[in-house]
């Protein structure tokens, strides 16, 4: 996830331009955090950017002498943030918890491949969390190599190796998982365990019970303040995670209450299908693609709404982020998938997915019968929750 938050890096480089080498006004009484940097062979005269992701929120500076400082406010708890030199690139970038405080950076450069970061004990932590999931060592990186493997063997048709890297694949994400709840149980007043909850815990129920184990100051935190209050703390929240780093840069984000873009794409057999040919229904498009592991979890759940209101005013379709036909129909085949079907075959450049936005899978959106968007990526049980909602039947849960 560390990594994945990265490709969010290339929306800032068009800010670069109107970025000035100065800093927010800050109340001498405000609570701040100060990032000083000296890496020995980093660019002079180049920008640095430290940005929040979830908001844009961004403070600027220049490299100079081959070092930089800035200080930025935090009166809102502690967040996430990028930091990035020159332009946006994996290697030129880490991510960076932070709270009020300090934090010291240095390194032989020119970026921050094996910096040494010292500062308050927050620092201290997320060294630790960051190391725990790395995808260059140990677990995390026989993840990134299973996956790659899955992906591959689909792609060949090969499902006995895809469906053993999987296996293999699920029991090194459960350990993984298992190692990060056991880092929130030692540390459970710091923000940064809300990171791991909200980033690496899939289940709502088990996130919600996480929570209430939680001290006040990790509750404090932005992170965790954004969980307790989704929609409240940050008015126009980015989306940030990519599902398996391939997605393209970060696309327009389409927000609730817009109204959706029509497409048209193919179906299984050739046939144009548009969302505006289901104009006064509810349409639930959930975006997915065959090499796509965590999208398999969410089928039973996909089943389960669409059998209940599939004879109510009601259509799902399924848009397919494959470059490939054979696993693409395989996939649907396999999965038994009942519901409209489409892909373009385009991958990540699928018309539908450039227009809503999507830079991750599994991704969904429902759409309400006036074309507007009622929500986004619901996921497990709150896929039938959101319809149930929507059709006056709150009972309508189905376990």
């Amino acid at each position: 996830m560390i990594r994945q938050f990265l490709t969010v890096a290339v929306a800032i480089s068009s800010f670069t331009a109107y970025a000035q080498e100065m800093g927010p006004k800050i109340s001498a009484k405000e609570p701040t955090v100060t990032i000083t940097a000296k890496l020995d062979n980093a660019p002079n005269d180049t920008m640095v950017i430290l940005m929040e992701p979830y908001t844009g929120e961004f403070d600027s500076t220049i490299i100079r002498n081959h070092q930089f400082t800035i200080t930025r406010p935090m009166t809102k708890g502690g967040s996430v943030y990028i930091l990035q030199i020159g332009a946006a690139s994996e290697k030129s970038g880490t991510v960076l918890y932070l709270e009020p405080g300090k934090i010291n950076i240095t390194g032989k450069g020119p970026y921050f491949k094996d910096a040494k970061y010292t500062g308050d004990l927050w620092v201290k932590e997320w060294q630790e969390v960051a190391k725990l999931t790395s995808p260059e060592e140990g677990d995390g990186k026989r993840l990134v190599e299973l996956e790659a493997m899955y992906r591959k063997a689909m792609e060949v048709g090969d499902e006995d190796k895809a469906e053993a890297y999987a296996k293999e694949g699920g029991e090194v994400e459960a350990r993984m998982v298992k190692s990060y709840k056991n880092w929130i149980a030692t540390h459970r007043n710091s923000g940064i365990s809300g990171y791991l909850m909200t980033c690496y815990i899939k289940s709502p129920k088990e996130r919600d019970s996480i929570y209430n184990t939680l001290g006040e100051h990790a509750k404090a935190s932005r992170i965790l303040m954004r969980y307790k209050y989704p929609g409240k703390v940050d008015p126009s929240p980015l989306t940030v995670h990519v599902g398996d780093g391939e997605a393209p840069g970060m696309p327009k984000q389409l927000k609730v209450g817009e109204v959706a873009p029509d497409f048209s794409l193919p179906d299984t057999n050739g046939k144009m299908v548009s969302l505006s040919d289901f104009k006064g229904k509810y349409v639930f498009i959930d975006f997915w693609a065959s090499w796509c592991g965590p999208c398999k979890p969410q089928i039973p759940f996909l089943k389960a709404a669409y059998e209940k209101y599939k004879n109510k005013n009601f259509a799902m379709m399924a848009i397919s982020l494959d470059s490939k036909r054979e696993a693409w129909i395989k996939a649907i085949e396999k999965h038994e998938l009942p519901w409209l079907n489409l892909s373009s075959l385009k991958g990540w450049g699928d018309t539908a997915a450039t227009a809503y936005g999507i830079s991750y899978v599994p991704s969904n959106v429902l759409i309400g019968p006036d074309g507007k968007i009622i929500a986004k990526d619901l996921y497990d049980e709150k896929i039938e929750l959101k319809l149930a909602e929507q059709f006056n039947n709150p009972t309508a849960l189905t376990k």
